[in-house]
């Protein structure tokens, strides 16, 4: 079973640009840049990955986001760089502040 959330889940400020929606299914590629500023980008990346990895529920999907926009090295941007970092610090103890 895969979960979708819409933008309403996001917890943190994005901007909505007009002439990047998310209306049509796109096609995803490792070389991907995600523009965390970008909520489309964030919420497809994000619903992607909890896809990809079997999560279903809004805590993951929290968790992701938070992980994303508090700790994320500012050099990662790549879809496949941010993947990787994920995956490895997923299990690490964290804090939501």
């Amino acid at each position: 079973m895969t979960t979708n959330f819409e933008k309403q889940a996001l917890q943190y400020k994005y901007l909505w640009p007009e002439n990047d929606t998310n209306d049509t299914e796109p096609q995803f590629d490792d070389e991907d840049i995600i523009d965390r500023r970008n909520g489309y980008h964030v919420l497809s990346f994000i619903n992607r990955f909890l896809a990809v990895h079997g999560l279903t529920n809004l805590g993951s999907f929290h968790k992701l986001e938070w992980m994303i926009c508090k700790y994320l090295p500012q050099d990662l941007y790549y879809r496949h760089e941010i993947e990787d970092w994920l995956r490895k610090n997923w299990g690490q103890k964290v804090y939501f502040y």
